[in-house]
């Protein structure tokens, strides 16, 4: 496990599934995918925050931030603004990503 701050607007930490089981890597590069696919689109920044909420979900074993239940769900982003959301997302994906990119592959 690995537990981090956020001082953005939802003051508080999220804990990580550290190092991630293979079903939470694959929701991971399965949401990263549907980012790009996304993108790819057109869509806006709704529409790549959308996809990567799913993966983010699946990555996080404790949500303690301020406004955010203790469940989370992808309407709980819905009700926040599209800029504090997009933020908290940002940040969640940098420190995703780097657990995924730690993680050492087996057939490698």
């Amino acid at each position: 496990m690995k537990t981090v701050s956020y001082d953005g607007k939802f003051k508080g930490t999220v804990t990580f599934f550290d190092p991630l089981t293979i079903i939470q890597g694959a929701e991971w590069e399965y949401a990263v995918a549907d980012f790009q696919k996304a993108r790819d689109k057109g869509g806006g920044v709704d529409a790549m925050n959308l996809a990567f909420i799913p993966g983010i979900i699946a990555c996080i074993s404790e949500w303690k931030l301020e406004g955010f239940p203790e469940r989370v769900t992808v309407d709980s982003f819905s009700e926040q603004s599209r800029e504090d959301r997009s933020s908290l997302i940002s940040f969640l994906v940098t420190e995703i990503s780097k657990i995924y990119s730690e993680e050492e592959d087996p057939n490698e």
